[in-house]
């Protein structure tokens, strides 16, 4: 990407792939549970549930489906025992936002002139389950207030 080729599929998978794992490794940490074995679990606030936070474009619903873990080979999945519920949020906005954004960052590894070729590529997750959409236009605030709104209500049911 830095030398304004996008990735192919076969380039994302082993990176998705890493991200799930990673994300799997941190949840069972903080329960407590290190690949099947017991440890004590850090100290934690009793209502404060796992979790973890990852930002990543998952522009496909098939590269979504690796960070669901649905899409892990048989042998990889009974390693972990149960689902490891995910959510997205789509920050969904404008080609003329998402570029007027991209002109103006300095130094970043995408080049602006590889918004066409992401925008081509989206599937957007708008009507997938465990989706809610805010609006980069939002502030952040809002953003969040509505993560957090759709996540206590139980509007975000996580997949």
């Amino acid at each position: 990407m830095s030398r304004g080729e996008p990735l192919t599929d076969a380039d994302r998978r082993p990176w998705l792939e890493t991200i799930r794992r990673t994300a799997v490794s941190s949840i069972l940490s903080q329960l407590g549970d290190d690949h099947g074995m017991h440890v004590p679990s850090p100290v934690r606030d009793e209502d404060q549930k796992p979790g973890i936070l990852i930002a990543c474009s998952a522009l496909k619903g098939s590269y979504r489906s690796v960070l669901r873990g649905e899409t892990l080979s048989e042998a990889e999945e009974s390693k972990h025992s149960g689902k490891l519920p995910t959510c997205f949020v789509y920050m969904k906005g404008s080609r003329e936002v998402l570029m007027d954004r991209m002109m103006r960052r300095q130094g970043h590894f995408m080049k602006a002139e590889m918004l066409d070729s992401q925008l081509k590529t989206l599937e957007s997750p708008e009507n997938e389950e465990g989706v809610v959409t805010v609006s980069i236009e939002w502030s952040t605030e809002d953003q969040v207030r509505e993560v957090v709104r759709a996540l206590e209500d139980g509007g975000l049911a996580a997949v």
